[in-house]
């Protein structure tokens, strides 16, 4: 159980790096090719990748076929389509910052959902959490109008919060197979976004057809990212526990700035650095908090209770 444990921490951790580094990798992708573009090719060619690989390994399953399916609709599909639209207005640096309130939003939607009960320090952590995404997204510099930038940084707190929401509620539900799972998953995603892309690509055309061979490279690069971390991910959920899997999660912000800066040369300005400085104390509280189940409810059996489908 010690070693499935520790595989699990490197799963989660791989999940967290390959999706910084996909935060990163989006933004440069986003100046060569549209939202819808990133969308389709991130999520269609996803689903047919992992697809061909389980049917090649013999690991699609129809067990939990339909589940995976429903919850590919809040994550990765919601989530992608937020956060594309989001970073293709704001900077990466911005971005990869924002990714760290997904811990602290993880905490209150077990809080408000889960009946969990946080103590003083809990409260505190999840106040200084958003206080710092709050910071980053209305003060974190101009990538374009100051307008779009806001609306881009918003879109990327809503993308997280989605993101937030899945992980409290594949918790439960992904003890299967780790490649299974987010098949079924993107698959589900690829078809709940369909609309989105059809619309997009009705309105605006898409870019693809000129992105030239760099922008194709990046999006194949933010493909392969996403598809590994999705692999990871749900792998490694099933064997941590839900508050240290989001924990873990924090290195998806350090990644993704460190890609940020070394890979683009962005330089995070003073209030992105003020808001990062905030979200980080509200990890390191929330480290030191206590999050308690409401006696007789338990995190699993209500999550139980809910997804019955």
């Amino acid at each position: 159980m010690h070693t499935s444990a520790r595989a699990g921490d490197a799963a989660i951790l791989a999940a967290a790096a390959g999706w910084g580094l996909s935060t990163t990798i989006s933004v440069a992708a986003l100046d060569r090719v549209g939202a819808p573009d990133l969308v389709a090719v991130e999520l269609t060619g996803g689903a047919a990748l992992l697809v061909a690989v389980a049917v090649a390994r013999r690991r699609l399953a129809r067990a939990g076929a339909r589940r995976n399916f429903l919850l590919g609709l809040l994550a990765p599909g919601l989530s992608f389509v937020l956060g594309d639209l989001g970073l293709s207005m704001t900077s990466a640096t911005a971005g990869s910052l924002l990714l760290a309130v997904e811990l602290p939003m993880s905490v209150l939607l077990s809080v408000l959902f889960l009946r969990e009960v946080l103590d003083l320090r809990g409260v505190l952590a999840v106040g200084l959490g958003l206080s710092g995404s709050a910071v980053v997204a209305f003060g974190a510099g101009h990538h374009g109008d100051e307008m779009s930038t806001l609306l881009g940084n918003l879109l990327v707190v809503a993308s997280v919060a989605a993101a937030a929401a899945f992980l409290v509620v594949t918790r439960k539900h992904n003890a299967d197979d780790g490649l299974n799972a987010s098949t079924w998953q993107t698959v589900g995603a690829a078809v709940g976004t369909t609309p989105f892309v059809a619309f997009g690509w009705l309105h605006d055309g898409s870019r693809l057809s000129y992105a030239g061979p760099s922008g194709w490279a990046l999006c194949g690069a933010v493909l392969v990212c996403t598809a590994v971390a999705s692999v990871c991910f749900n792998w490694g959920i099933s064997r941590v526990p839900g508050v240290r899997a989001s924990q873990l999660q924090n290195l998806t912000p350090v990644a993704g700035l460190l890609a940020a800066v070394l890979v683009l040369q962005e330089r995070p300005s003073a209030i992105q650095l003020l808001g990062g400085v905030l979200v980080v104390a509200a990890i390191v509280v929330l480290a030191r908090a206590e999050v308690d189940p409401v006696p007789g409810v338990t995190p699993d059996a209500v999550l139980a209770e809910r997804s019955r489908w």
